[in-house]
């Protein structure tokens, strides 16, 4: 055997290995086609699998066509004995050009393959992320709950989910242009990777509406909604020298034993729809049973008057216990309608 066939042989398993990394990734982008036909662009996505089939056949092909050469070069190698010295260094450098020709193939392969790679990243990234804001899209969003439902069900891991919307979004955007409503977005995308950078997944989940995943308690995650929403409250969002107010309203809700992930939503949405009907700008939590109010919200009436220290007048608290009882009366009225709305629901489904 030839001094450099070591050299060959590995250089051919290396090919081989390349080349097999090659079509399998190929081969599982293609099934994830599906997944991202609207993200990326279908055509180049064709032509990408066209391209790394093609170069995948082509070194195929050279693989095979070195094999060959280097096998009959050997072959008169060994039969050139008696032929003298001279002929046998001249098959050993045909020998050596040739594993030098198949390691500037494998060095070139490996940078396409990089490359390649590196495409198939960014198309995942894009796959899995909102264009505008940078957090996870709703597919990305959904297969995340899908995940934790599965540990739910295997390890009784629960997890709660928030829903939080932006709050008169539509009347940002015809008084201020659907620029400015862009740039409201982006910041409160901001916020909230700030405020819930602790949670397993935040994401737009269509238009003005955002969700959160994460593994605390309720209770834990409403109170993180609620000090986002403050601290959105706090927000000075700036456009074209036009200052933007914003405020948020939330709905969260948790894991129940036997529960499903669509039920699990709809209490989420639940209590988004309770904090809307309580007057926005507040945080609502759905215990399973009903949706109770989380953000402290205190009656105009009972607000202290920093430029006097009298104390309040009879009709002052007349003003008061009529407000609290008014404030009594909404929350009936909304904890009624809230089970009224899930009872048909229950029944729709």
């Amino acid at each position: 055997m030839p001094p450099n066939a070591p050299i060959f042989l590995l250089g051919l398993v290396v090919g081989t290995v390349l080349l097999a990394i090659g079509l399998l990734l190929g081969f599982w982008f293609g099934r994830k086609s599906g997944a991202t036909g609207d993200v990326v662009d279908r055509q180049q996505f064709l032509t990408f699998l066209r391209n790394l089939s093609n170069w995948t056949n082509e070194f195929s092909g050279d693989v095979t066509r070195y094999q060959s050469q280097l096998s009959n070069i050997n072959e008169r190698a060994i039969g050139s004995k008696a032929a003298g010295s001279q002929e046998v260094v001249d098959l050993l450098a045909q020998i050596m050009t040739a594993n030098r020709q198949l390691q500037e193939r494998l060095e070139s392969a490996e940078q396409r393959l990089e490359s390649q790679t590196d495409q198939i990243s960014n198309y995942l990234t894009e796959a899995r992320t909102d264009g505008l804001t940078g957090l996870f899209n709703r597919r990305a969003f959904d297969k995340a709950t899908d995940e934790l439902f599965a540990d739910w069900q295997k390890k009784e891991q629960a997890f709660s989910l928030g829903l939080i919307d932006i709050d008169h979004f539509k009347q940002i955007n015809d008084t201020y242009g659907h620029p400015a409503g862009d740039a409201v977005l982006k910041h409160i995308s901001n916020t909230l990777q700030t405020e819930l950078h602790q949670s397993v997944c935040v994401a737009r989940y269509g238009g003005e509406e955002f969700a959160m995943l994460t593994l605390a308690s309720a209770e834990d995650a409403a109170a993180a909604l609620d000090q986002l929403r403050s601290a959105v409250c706090k927000l000075e969002i700036k456009h074209d020298d036009q200052l933007i107010a914003v405020t948020l309203s939330a709905g969260v809700s948790r894991i129940e034993p036997d529960d499903k992930i669509g039920k699990l939503v709809r209490r989420a949405d639940e209590a988004l729809y309770a904090a809307k009907l309580g007057g926005r700008n507040r945080v609502y939590l759905h215990d399973g049973a009903i949706c109770r109010l989380i953000t402290q919200i205190l009656p105009e009436a009972l607000v202290p008057q920093t430029q006097s220290s009298e104390p309040l007048t009879r009709a002052q608290a007349q003003a008061a216990d009529e407000t609290l009882a008014r404030q009594t009366r909404v929350q009936e009225r909304l904890k009624r309608i809230v089970e009224e709305e899930s009872q048909r629901i229950a029944e729709r489904t």
